[in-house]
């Protein structure tokens, strides 16, 4: 299916961070065919893109889609105290029907804002991948790991993840890929974690991991272990270019380097570090000095609450700037850079880029809006002006999945009918 944009303006994300005005984009299959003016050849869809910005896709790094079911509910609550208290006792509860209709709505909003692609990590992944193929977005999935130390439990879990693995890597005409997610170093057993790791080189898939989100996790990895969580990490050989660190805010110089000479890739999550008043900040001037791979993410929308890409570009860049007394601190380049070209790279996806012969991923953003004008600097405006009402247009692996602000790919008040069923019953004491 061809699709061609007509007198668009285009944040390349090339090499060069070009901005082009005034071009035509063709698309053919799944990749941009040509970029320049006057493309003639003949498409199944044309779009008038004039007083339009056409945008890389963004890809968040760091999610749990089909928490959105309990958006709000444990809002204003210490982190130790909102998930027992609240979160886990209902997510017992959970059935698969439950977590299918939460991806759908969750994926919806982020085609809304932006986002053409997301990692995530929970429980009933099959149905968080049929969500992802109906609706036409691009996700990495994997089943959520933990045994607690507890064998007989190890060995289930990763029975489970190596048959999502199995099932999905690659489905939805490969806008389905798959990884392998031990939770994090405090709920896994060093053997779950290093078996992790052996699967997800058997199958060529990457690994996803909660690591140094809170003090207490610091304080009882050195008590347990004598090292802090990325230290440990390091001495049972688990970090490595296959692996997305999400978070890492409690982390040392020594930490970062770590990080960086494994290659490790991170996933900066301001929004819900701030939510859940986490306290520390990622590091992230030293991260850039030692050539780390650094990326977005927005977490579930239990801890964000929404999944909104665009604000996390602006949080992430201000956080930043507030913490270290620098308004120069991650500028608004580099936090496009971590949301769309790092983020495909982490992900080793062929986008991240409006560029001849990458997948066709990008949205259309409406510049003729009140918070869009002037145009002084793009860049800058889509960071800190930008919102997800400019959106207009939203096209995934070739596929126009929104247009008008209207997504074609599903029933809308169907997803929302079932979605406020389901999270009735779930929430009701």
């Amino acid at each position: 299916m061809g699709i061609l944009i007509k007198n668009v303006s285009i944040l390349t994300q090339n090499s060069r961070r070009e901005i082009l005005r005034d071009v035509d984009i063709l698309t053919e299959g799944n990749r941009i065919e040509k970029i320049g003016k006057n493309v003639r050849e003949r498409a199944e869809f044309k779009i008038d893109g004039r007083g339009k910005l056409a945008v890389p896709g963004l890809v968040n790094t760091h999610s749990h889609v089909a928490m959105t079911l309990f958006r709000g509910y444990a809002d204003d609550m210490r982190f130790w105290e909102a998930w027992p208290e609240r979160i886990w006792p209902k997510e017992k509860k959970l059935k698969a029907e439950h977590v299918y209709w939460g991806a759908m709505l969750g994926c919806m909003e982020m085609i809304r804002s932006g986002t053409t692609c997301f990692m995530d990590n929970y429980f009933f992944m099959e149905e968080v991948a049929k969500a992802v193929k109906e609706i036409g977005i691009r996700a990495n999935l994997a089943y959520g790991m933990i045994d607690l130390d507890d064998a007989g439990k190890r060995k289930k879990e990763l029975e489970i993840g190596e048959g999502f693995v199995k099932d999905f890597n690659g489905k939805a005409d490969g806008r389905i890929t798959c990884s392998f997610s031990p939770h994090a170093p405090y709920t896994c057993s060093r053997e779950l974690l290093l078996k992790s790791k052996e699967l997800a080189e058997k199958h060529d898939v990457l690994l996803q991991i909660h690591v140094s989100e809170t003090r207490k996790e610091v304080f009882d990895s050195l008590k347990k272990f004598g090292k802090r969580p990325v230290e440990y990490l390091d001495s049972i050989g688990f970090l490595g270019r296959r692996v997305m660190a999400a978070h890492c805010v409690w982390i040392t110089k020594r930490e970062v380097r770590m990080l960086g000479e494994k290659g490790t890739r991170v996933s900066y999550n301001p929004v819900s570090n701030m939510m859940l008043a986490s306290g520390g900040v990622a590091p992230i001037p030293q991260m850039l000095e030692s050539k780390i791979c650094i990326t977005f993410g927005t977490d579930g929308a239990v801890s964000n609450n929404s999944l909104n890409m665009l604000e996390t570009m602006k949080v992430g860049a201000l956080l930043q700037k507030a913490h270290h007394w620098d308004a120069r601190v991650l500028n608004a380049q580099q936090a496009v850079d971590f949301a769309t070209c790092n983020g495909a790279a982490a992900l080793c996806m062929n986008s991240g880029s409006i560029v001849e012969g990458k997948l066709s991923d990008m949205s259309l953003m409406e510049l003729k809006s009140p918070n869009l004008l002037p145009e002084n600097n793009l860049v800058s405006n889509l960071v800190y002006s930008s919102n997800p009402s400019n959106i207009s247009d939203m096209i995934i692996d070739g596929k126009l999945v929104m247009e008008n602000r209207k997504i074609l790919t599903i029933d809308e008040e169907k997803v929302f009918e079932n979605v406020e069923k389901v999270a009735e019953k779930l929430t009701r004491d």
